[in-house]
């Protein structure tokens, strides 16, 4: 069974936050990058079940996004809304960072 580097795994997506902030939000981009290290925090149990589940062929790419973009709505971008950056764009940059947590757990295969 393959085994992963699960710290660099986490350390890629953390460093991913910060450019992801900056083209999606410009002007918000530290209150963007707080909320996006919470967020891979929060969901950093999950992204390790998944990388072993993947690794071990019992995620599918599709399955796999499907889990990851589930969490969406549970995930709270609390800087974000309180610099008063509007729904629409703190979904989109919720949306990258899930997105960015899919490549990160499909770079796996």
């Amino acid at each position: 069974m393959a085994t992963i580097d699960f710290e660099s795994l986490l350390k890629n997506l953390k460093d991913n936050i910060g450019s992801l902030a900056v083209s999606t939000v410009k002007e918000y981009a530290d209150q963007a990058k707080t909320d996006g290290l919470n967020m891979i925090e929060t969901l950093k149990t999950d992204i390790q079940n998944w990388s072993q589940q993947v690794i071990e062929g019992k995620l599918s790419k599709d399955d796999l996004e499907f889990l990851v973009m589930s969490k969406k709505e549970l995930i709270q971008m609390n800087a974000l809304k309180q610099a008063g950056l509007a729904l629409v764009k703190i979904d989109e940059f919720k949306n990258g960072v899930l997105t960015l947590i899919v490549n990160g757990l499909i770079a796996l295969i």
